[in-house]
């Protein structure tokens, strides 16, 4: 079907006898988002305004200014329910939840902006591990707020900054190449440095640390069958630590592994 109508502002229509009322919304994910309330019934079918991501993590969509814009005009609009595009978005960000989760978000957002204004590189920021005091009197609000707290930050930093980074990333790019060839310098070119190395950051629980060890390691040798088989059980790792919450990361960490994905039932 090809769209006839746009919505660009709210907008009620009647179907069979029920008001269904659009509201576009610049939502936290993409845009041009559009939510559908019932009025009568006091549901709100909201999309992925309210995604975790803020925005895919591969392209530059979604806003947090978006989203807490569309976090007030849902309280505005103080609907019965939030019926969302997942259901695990559904049972994470209720109507319950939403009371505290808009001024724990709006204090974040000051913070993360401040911090950035002092050149704290982003890494730094999501160390403090930021939590509003707000949340004292918002218990439902917490599961939500840390769900989306660390890629609320890192989008509105990657809104608010340049290529060339505080710390000097971005100032002088180096290849992958060039990389792994200096940390063979450190490792005496050898293939046992980096695996002792990795092998220690994977026993610390540090897996993406010990893969960004393996990864150069393999470039530098290729031959190495300890380096491949290491760095196949670090990315199976890093699977599982991503699966239960987090679908984007464990895609990409699948890819790298060249694992075989069966269909989604």
């Amino acid at each position: 079907m090809q769209p006839d109508r746009l919505i660009s502002e709210r907008t009620s229509v009647v179907v069979g006898g029920t008001e269904f009322v659009l509201i576009p919304v610049r939502g936290g994910e993409t845009p041009d988002a559009l939510m559908v309330y019932l009025p009568a019934s006091g549901l709100l079918f909201t999309g992925d305004v309210m995604m975790t991501y803020v925005g895919v993590p591969f392209i530059a969509e979604g806003s947090p200014e978006g989203l807490l814009d569309t976090l007030r005009y849902i309280r505005e609009l103080a609907p019965r329910q939030l019926i969302q595009g997942h259901t695990t978005l559904t049972e994470t960000f209720t109507i319950e939840a939403l009371a505290g989760l808009e001024p724990a978000l709006t204090e974040l957002h000051e913070f993360a902006l401040a911090r950035i204004g002092e050149n704290m590189p982003l890494p730094n920021i999501l160390d403090v591990g930021y939590l509003p005091a707000v949340l004292r009197d918002h218990p439902a609000a917490v599961v939500p707020y840390l769900v989306i707290r660390d890629d609320f930050i890192a989008r509105l930093y990657h809104q608010r900054t340049g290529y060339w980074q505080p710390d000097g990333q971005g100032l002088d790019p180096r290849s992958a190449e060039e990389t792994a060839a200096a940390l063979d310098l450190l490792a005496g070119e050898k293939a046992d440095a980096f695996v002792t190395a990795a092998a220690t950051l994977a026993g610390q629980g540090d897996l993406a640390l010990a893969l960004d060890i393996l990864t150069p390691g393999l470039l530098r040798h290729p031959d190495s069958s300890e380096l491949a088989e290491l760095r196949q059980a670090v990315l199976v790792q890093l699977m599982e630590q991503r699966q239960p919450s987090d679908p984007f990361g464990f895609l990409v960490y699948a890819e790298l592994a060249g694992a075989e994905l069966p269909p989604v039932r």
